[in-house]
């Protein structure tokens, strides 16, 4: 796929960011396999991220403090969006065709919109619960792969 193609998906994708939140695309970034493109208003930041053949996710900073950042994902799990994934999911391989990114950046953005206002608006109270979600998603990965990993 080339650069500009995905960068249109994405700033289509994600117009309503600039149109209600006044966020602006402030980088692109190309690497390998991988792209990130970052959107920034006064308050947030929003890193879409992307590995080429797999599920693209996105991060919510806030932009004054590093350490308060989750991702789209947790947000839908806390709000009863999505159900929490299984630890097992973090060891199986996502894989997305390139004909269905578009549709799935779409979805993301709309997403955003739908569920984000508070962060996107610089209200990032939830941040805490996102975090603890996640920090104790790893324990269970953790604990799910000594389980499983084979003894020497």
């Amino acid at each position: 796929m080339k650069k500009s193609i995905f960068e249109r998906m994405a700033e289509k994708a994600f117009w309503g960011l600039e149109a209600k939140y006044g966020f602006k695309k402030t980088e692109t970034k190309f690497e390998n396999r991988s792209v990130t493109v970052r959107f920034q208003n006064a308050t947030t930041e929003i890193l879409l991220n992307y590995e080429i053949g797999n599920t693209p996710w996105l991060e919510i900073a806030d932009v004054h403090n590093a350490e308060n950042k989750s991702t789209l994902g947790w947000l839908l799990v806390e709000t009863g969006i999505d159900k929490a994934p299984l630890p097992e999911q973090a060891f199986h391989p996502t894989t997305l065709n390139e004909n269905e990114l578009e549709p799935v950046l779409q979805t993301i953005g709309q997403q955003l919109l739908d569920h984000g206002a508070d962060l996107l608006k610089g209200d990032f109270a939830i941040i805490p619960k996102l975090q603890d979600r996640a920090r104790k998603y790893a324990l269970e990965c953790d604990r799910y792969l000594s389980i499983r990993k084979p003894k020497p």
